[in-house]
Formats: structure tokens, C-alpha cells, sequence
């Protein structure tokens, strides 16, 4: 044990002492996301608040659609001729020319079908959307002529039952586990690599080869100082996603609070972080030892991170998760994040879920324990 603690010792000195390390992997993760994401969030109300009504032109104004039409786009006075104003449409001076036939509040079934003509430039997102916003319209309007049933019609009923947390709950679940995945691989990435291959590169893992130290306990000390560091990384990219989540959720309209998970909620998603922190230290400790230099070992990491990938996109379209899909090690990881952020929490998959991952990571420090047993893999023979 004190053999492993003092392994376990090295590591943290190795990493703390270079103020630009611990600055690069703890601390700027969490800072960089919480600032991407917060202006992400802030840019894309500032967009949706911002956004102007389309400009158009209309002739013969029905009075049966003055009002509807007046609050969705900004009708003007149309001063110039029909063929001055479809040379504006393409200049983008205005958005649309809507032509209504004479007295088309007037007109009955029994004559012909009346022709409205709407005049837009496809290439401009702005006309293209008025020209379905007119469209629109009409079809509403054409419907309450001829209307034979309604659908939803009651003012006073609300017939989405999904209030808002359950929305953003739907939301985050699908959101949160990819980034946090894809982040952890990233800050074991950053401080694994280094410490095996880059000693190994440098000729200095031979030096603790050579003393009397088990190099199971060695590959042990390092996979736990590793890991601790990681989880550091781990938990700052956390920190900073969930505090810019407010702000992120506030641009798509959905409402969010920190309050709408609970004490338990964030000390399940921390524990299904280590645990998974544990497996990509394994993975990626073991690649790192079998390459000869840190070059190659970035260049070997690319199946740890596309099944990584894969295992977080999932999360995305299983809703309704068997039970052995928990002892997939990751993609446990991915579906309990996204249970717990959709309030769908359940124990056994939960347990399930944490006994894997730590298994496999046994089972990994193991496999790593074997490799620096070998002195073909260690120094490179």
C-alpha cells in the first residue's frame, strides 16, 4: 500500500507543480464551457428578441384578415408599381407582394375560385418566411369557412401535459450526457497520455522499473492518481455546464433552474463520473503504455474515442433502455446521466451500472499491471 500511495504521490507532484497543467485541465475546461454556452445562450435570445416581421405589400387588405396579418407582418403602403415592387422583393427591400383578388370578403363557393397571389424570393430566408407566414394564414382562414370540426379549440384547457421542468428535463437528458462524456475523455486524454507514453519517451519510466516497488502497485498508484486528477477535470467541465445551463435553456425558450434538480440528482451523476473516469484512465493508460512515444499514443486513442462517441449518441434515441444494456460499460454511464437529468432514476440500473464500471476498471488496472510485467512492451524491445 505505501508503495502505491507513494506513486499515488509522484503523480500529484509531477501534476500540480506545473501551474500550466492544472490550469489547462482543471480549471479552463469548466471556464471555457460555462462562457461558450452562457454566450450561445445570450446570442440566441438577443436573435429570437431581435428578430424584425417581414415587410410586405398588400393589395385589396381583406377586412377579415387586416388584423391577423397586421400582427404577424409589417404591412406598407405600396407606392410603386407591381413590377418595381418584385424588383424590390430580389433587392431585399421587402420581404413579399401579396396580391388579394377585389372584394374577396365578398366572394361566395358558387363562383370561381378566387386566386391570391404572393410574390417571394426563395433565396431570402426572410421572404421565404413570409411567404409561409401568409400561407399560412390563408389556410387557417379557408378552414374556417368550411369548418366541419376543431382541434383543441377550448382557451381555458391545457392540453400539453408536459409542464416546463418536464420539457427541459426531455431536453437536458438528451444534451448533458454527450457533452459530459465527450468532455471526461477529454481530461483523461489530457493527463494520461503524458504520463506513461511521455515517460516512456523520455526514458524516464525505467528509472521506476527498476525499483523494488510491484509493478502491479505501480500501474495501480497510477491509474488512482490519474483518476483523481481526471475526475478534477471531470467535475470542473460539469460545474461549468450545469451553471451555464440557464443561461443556454433561457435562448430556446425553455425555462430552467439549478433548484429543478436535487442534492441526490448531482452526487449520482458524480458517482457515475468516477466510475466511467475510471474506465477511460484503464483504456487509456493501456494505450499509452503499449505505444513508444505520446505521438503514437494520440494517434491509437482514435477507436477509444469514436466508441466513446457512439456510446454517448446513443443516449440520444434508446428512451427505453433494457436492462442489459447497464452492463455495457459507457453507454451505462450515458443512460443513467440521462435518466437522472430526465427524472427518471431508477436503483437497480444505477447499481448495476456503478458495479461494471468498477469491475471493468479492475479488470483494466489488471490488464495494465500485466503490460508493465513486460519488458518487450515497457521498453519498447
Amino acid at each position: 500500500m505505501k508503495a502505491v500511495l507513494a506513486i499515488i504521490k509522484k503523480e500529484f507532484a509531477r501534476f500540480f507543480r506545473d501551474k500550466r497543467m492544472v490550469l489547462t485541465t482543471i480549471l479552463m475546461p469548466g471556464l471555457l464551457i460555462y462562457v461558450v454556452y452562457s454566450a450561445i445562450g445570450a446570442i440566441t435570445q438577443s436573435m429570437v428578441e431581435d428578430s424584425a416581421q417581414p415587410v410586405v405589400y398588400v393589395q385589396n387588405m381583406p377586412q377579415s384578415l387586416e388584423t391577423v396579418l397586421e400582427s404577424v407582418l409589417e404591412v406598407r403602403e405600396q407606392t410603386v408599381s407591381d413590377e418595381e415592387a418584385k424588383e424590390q422583393i430580389i433587392n431585399g427591400d421587402i420581404d413579399a407582394l401579396v396580391i388579394f383578388p377585389q372584394n374577396f370578403d365578398g366572394l361566395t363557393v358558387s363562383q370561381n375560385v378566387p386566386e391570391v397571389s404572393i410574390y417571394y424570393y426563395s433565396a431570402n430566408t426572410t421572404s421565404s418566411s413570409a411567404y409561409s407566414v401568409v400561407v399560412s394564414v390563408l389556410n387557417s382562414y379557408e378552414q374556417q369557412i368550411a369548418n366541419i370540426f376543431d382541434i383543441n379549440a377550448a382557451q381555458d384547457v391545457q392540453y400539453d401535459l408536459a409542464d416546463s421542468r418536464s420539457v427541459s428535463a426531455y431536453v437536458l437528458s438528451m444534451v448533458v450526457p454527450m457533452v459530459l462524456i465527450m468532455l471526461m475523455l477529454s481530461g483523461c486524454i489530457s493527463v494520461v497520455l503524458e504520463s506513461i507514453a511521455g515517460e516512456k519517451e523520455r526514458g524516464t519510466i525505467a528509472t521506476l522499473l527498476v525499483t523494488p516497488v510491484k509493478r502491479s502497485h505501480l500501474a495501480v498508484g497510477k491509474i488512482l492518481s490519474l483518476s483523481a486528477i481526471a475526475v478534477l477535470s471531470g467535475v470542473s467541465s460539469f460545474v461549468g455546464l450545469i451553471l451555464s445551463l440557464p443561461a443556454l435553456m433561457s435562448g430556446s425558450g425553455v425555462e430552467f433552474t439549478l433548484a429543478a434538480y436535487g442534492a441526490l440528482d448531482y452526487i449520482g451523476i458524480f458517482l457515475v463520473v468516477i466510475s466511467t473516469v475510471l474506465i477511460f484512465v484503464g483504456l487509456l493508460a493501456i494505450v499509452s503504455a503499449y505505444a513508444k512515444s505520446t505521438k503514437e499514443a494520440n494517434g491509437l486513442i482514435a477507436p477509444v474515442m469514436i466508441l466513446a462517441m457512439v456510446c454517448a449518441l446513443c443516449s440520444m434515441f434508446i428512451t427505453s433502455p433494457s436492462i442489459g444494456l447497464y452492463f455495457i460499460p459507457v453507454l451505462n454511464s450515458t443512460l443513467c446521466i440521462a435518466a437522472l437529468m430526465a427524472g427518471t432514476f431508477a436503483v437497480m440500473p444505477f447499481v448495476i451500472t456503478m458495479c461494471v464500471n468498477i469491475v471493468f476498471a479492475a479488470l483494466l488496472s489488471v490488464l495494465l499491471g500485466v503490460m508493465f510485467n513486460s519488458e518487450k512492451i515497457m521498453f519498447n524491445k
